[in-house]
């Protein structure tokens, strides 16, 4: 674990032991799977994830008028995971959908013909949301476990992804982004993980 500029930059591991180190009194139903879209890999260095992570805060902050960054956690491709917004305090990703999420961020962009996932942000992402949905009691379906192309930009209401929707987190995110692309290919990741140790 490392700190920098108020943030802190976990191993996989290290963030399990974390979460499961603390007490949140908000409750938590549902987990948001994001894109960054910008920045994306060739923005990352092998070691400026403090300095990207600084920068979406500053641009959250100054662009959109927000009191933080909007997420409460990114991932990178090195596997990394960085603190992002106090878990205590709702996230601003999914219009009308923050009160009871947890958002995960994942730099890239991982839209068709762009950013090809590493493997160990590909664990990172799968393990780390198996670590929360045990953490937080969350079932492992498609109602708890959502991504923002589901919601209408302008509204916030689930369409899953049938008008005014952005692709995030991206055309080729585990598969793709529809519905049935994360109960294929997705959370059957999830549901393996939630029952076997980390083994990294």
């Amino acid at each position: 674990m490392t700190k920098k500029f108020g943030l802190v930059k976990w191993s996989i591991r290290e963030f399990e032991e974390w979460l499961n180190s603390i007490q949140l009194a908000r409750t938590v139903l549902v987990i948001q799977q994001h894109h960054t879209f910008s920045p994306c890999y060739d923005d990352f260095n092998g070691s400026n994830h403090f300095e990207l992570q600084q920068g979406m805060k500053n641009y959250h902050i100054s662009h959109n008028g927000w009191s933080d960054i909007g997420q409460h956690f990114s991932t990178f491709p090195d596997g990394s995971i960085l603190s992002g917004r106090p878990l205590e305090q709702a996230p601003v990703c999914i219009k009308g959908q923050n009160t009871t999420s947890i958002c995960l961020e994942h730099l890239g962009n991982f839209d068709s013909g762009k950013d090809d996932m590493l493997a160990e942000q590909r664990e990172t992402i799968i393990q780390m949301t198996a670590i929360l949905c045990r953490r937080f009691n969350i079932p492992v379906n498609t109602q708890s476990i959502v991504y923002h192309h589901w919601f209408n930009l302008s509204t916030g209401q689930r369409n899953d992804g049938s008008s005014n929707n952005k692709s995030c987190p991206g055309t080729n995110f585990f598969g793709g982004n529809k519905v049935i692309d994360c109960s294929t290919y997705f959370l059957p990741l999830i549901l393996q993980a939630s029952s076997s140790p980390i083994i990294f």
